[in-house]
């Protein structure tokens, strides 16, 4: 069973200011191929940018044939919305189509996650 670990987060750059930039970083390792910071545009908060990227982190693992991905999040909202994703109808308008899009992916390797805030 090939594992990937995986942590993701989002963030705003520069902090605080008006036109600050959602950008997110994936971190599977030191010197992994897979690992990488961008800027993501439509998503006001951070939370929902850490969400898009744990998506991004689990189609990757998907099409790279892992059987198993782990997912680190800074975020407790990210956490609940990836465990709880069978009830992605009950998931806020503006990421109903991520949650349910992480839901699919289930079908096809096993999620587990990981909060550092609980």
């Amino acid at each position: 069973m090939t594992t990937a670990v995986v942590h993701v987060s989002g963030y705003s750059k520069p902090k605080g200011r008006k036109d600050a930039q959602m950008c997110y970083m994936v971190y599977w390792g030191i010197d992994h191929p897979n690992s990488h910071e961008a800027v993501v545009e439509g998503y006001l908060n951070e939370d929902h940018v850490e969400l898009f990227t744990a998506r991004v982190a689990i189609r990757t693992a998907a099409k790279q044939k892992y059987s198993r991905i782990m997912i680190r999040c800074d975020s407790r909202f990210v956490y609940d919305q990836i465990k709880n994703s069978a009830n992605f109808a009950r998931a806020p308008q503006e990421i109903l189509r991520l949650v349910a899009s992480i839901h699919d992916f289930k079908k096809q390797i096993l999620v587990e996650v990981e909060s550092s805030e609980n």
